[in-house]
Formats: structure tokens, sequence, C-alpha cells
């Protein structure tokens, strides 16, 4: 359970990346342990999770919460008790921060498709505002996985002298490129859906049926063959796990929310602003992650390193598809607990 939590209301509009205020933004978070200035850490969660990371609430076969059990915890990578962690809900995401589901404030309703694009800088100046109203100046590292790991980087580089450390996991400087095109579409896809006859150009519920194949699309990514082999006892099994997952998130995840984040992930490409960041970086890899694949989070590390920033590469061992980097407490704890007596040292 987390020892603090809390929904952080701003009255200051904040500036969007596209050149429009965000009127009243909020952001939801939780802590674990007790943060203090200069000693938390803020960890920052992927594409369709919530902030909620140890959660062991069960709703459905598609579950955004409790991702983070073998990172956070005593005796995991990041102990509370010795290290206090923040977890914010990002921008966008329809866990409590200002996304397509939070009102309006001109106009009370929800936002819907009137809620301004969204990138990873919007995400990460947000991250930065909540640490800000929580009387945080400094953090001992910024730990993000997937679009979290961008969010991460950009913030590091944003304010270089926020963060000692930045740990990424399952990221690299952008996505692949067919993978960046193919997930910029998800609006497109959603507003031409053959099933989508309501007015708004793309409504508030949007076809379960074309969501739900996005989301096996994505789920086909996060998981391969030698995972869902291992996993299930044949493939039949596995394709039924899979369509199941996909049905509970087409019905429970906002399909504008979907169309946003996935929009802000393919538009990422971090590359000139690595010469800003002062912090230390560590990043993690999964072998077979299509997401991140080790070769181009290896890149990364070269193009960080010829920027000036310290920084390690460490591929994992074990099951390296991106949606399971977190299932192992044991393979993340000793090189993120290097990295973080590296800050000390």
């Amino acid at each position: 359970m987390p020892q603090a939590e809390g929904i952080q209301l701003f009255t200051v509009p904040l500036p969007l990346e596209e050149g429009e205020l965000l009127g009243s933004p909020q952001i939801a978070w939780q802590a674990y342990g007790k943060p203090s200035d200069g000693k938390a850490v803020v960890v920052l969660h992927d594409l369709s999770h919530s902030h909620q990371a140890l959660s062991t609430e069960v709703n459905g076969a598609f579950q955004p919460s409790g991702w983070g059990r073998e990172l956070i915890g005593p005796g995991k990578a990041l102990d509370p008790d010795v290290t206090p962690v923040i977890v914010p809900n990002l921008l966008g995401s329809p866990f409590g921060s200002t996304s397509p589901l939070t009102p309006d404030p001109h106009t009370g309703a929800p936002w819907g498709t009137a809620l301004p694009p969204l990138t990873v800088l919007d995400m990460s100046r947000g991250v930065a505002a909540l640490l800000k109203a929580l009387g945080l100046t400094r953090v001992r590292a910024l730990v993000g996985i997937g679009l979290g790991g961008l969010v991460a980087l950009r913030l590091a580089a944003l304010f270089p002298e926020l963060a000692d450390g930045v740990v990424v996991l399952g990221a690299a400087r952008a996505l692949p490129e067919g993978l960046r095109e193919k997930l910029g579409l998800t609006s497109q896809v959603l507003r031409m859906a053959p099933d989508n006859e309501d007015t708004p150009p793309l409504r508030e519920r949007a076809p379960n049926r074309t969501l739900a194949r996005l989301r096996m699309d994505y789920l086909k990514l996060l998981y391969g063959r030698d995972h869902l082999s291992t996993a299930y006892p044949d493939s039949a099994a596995a394709q039924a796990a899979l369509e199941a997952e996909a049905a509970s998130f087409a019905d429970t995840f906002d399909p504008v929310a979907w169309a946003l984040l996935c929009s802000a992930y393919a538009g990422c490409d971090l590359t000139e602003t690595f010469p800003k960041i002062r912090a230390r970086v560590l990043l993690l890899a999964g072998a077979t992650d299509a997401l991140a694949p080790a070769g181009r989070v290896r890149d990364t590390y070269h193009q960080l390193t010829a920027a000036g920033v310290q920084a390690r590469f460490v591929e994992l061992q074990g099951p390296g598809d991106h949606g399971t980097l977190l299932s192992d407490a044991h393979r993340l704890k000793g090189p993120v607990q290097d990295f973080l007596r590296w800050l000390r040292g």
C-alpha cells in the first residue's frame, strides 16, 4: 500500500509544446516510503500502465496496475525503506491525471477529443510541476519504463540539475521507425473505424472491435513467441489469453487517451536533447524487445556518451520481450542498485 497518494491540482496553466496552454492541469501520484529532497526516486510508468505500481486489485485480463511488484519493495531493486519512491500518472493517461476523461475547465464536460495534443516534453513538464508542488527540488534518480523512459530522459535534459541519475528500462532514443509510423496512425485508424457511426471524429467510446484489434497488435509486440510458448501450453491457449486481454483493454481503456498516448510515444526522438543531460544514465535492454531492440538501445548508449553523458548499458539476461522486463526482481536488483551506489560515489 502507498504511504501517500493524491491528485495535485494546478491553478497555473501548463504551456504545451504545440503552443497551447493546458488549463487547470492535474497529476495523480502515489508514494512509497517518505520522500525527501535529494533522496527520492521517481518511477515513470509505461504506455498503458497506471501510477498504482503495487496495486493487487484484479478487475479483468487487462491489468494497468501492479506492474512494479518486482521492481519496488523490500529486497527489490527499489526498497522504499532505503530509497523512497514516487510514481506519477503521466499527463494523458486516464487514471487520474489530465486526460480525455477529466473535465475541461471551460465547459465542465470531459475533455474528450478537445484535449490538445500532448507530447513527451509536456509529460516531463507535468512531472516537474508535481515534484515542485511536493517540495522536491532534486531527486536521487528518475526511473522510466518504455514511454516512461523517454519521459525520464527528456526531463533530465529539460532540468539538468533535477536528478543525479536516470534509469531507462526498455527504451532507446526513439521507437523503431516502422513502429513509430504504425502507432502514429492510431488516431486515424480509430477515426475511420467502419463501426464508428457517432458524430464526433473519434467518439468518446470507440468501437470495441477496432480498439481490441489495435491492442492485439500491440500485445504481439510486447510478448514474443518464446515467451508465449513458455507461458502457455499451446498456441491456442496463448492466442486466447491475448484475445482476452485485448477485449478487456477495449472495454476499460479510453480510446481517445490511447490515441493521444500512442501519438506522443510515436512522435518522440530525443537525440538532439542528449547534450543537455548532466545526470548519469543507465540503459537496461531486453534481448528480444521489439519496442527497444538491444542493438538500438546500445546505439543510444553510444550517442549519450558521444554527447558527454556518463552512461552505462546492460543487456538483461533471461526473458527479453518488452512485456517481461519487469518480471524478474533478481536481474533488476543488481544493475539498478549498482547504479544507485555509483551515484553516491
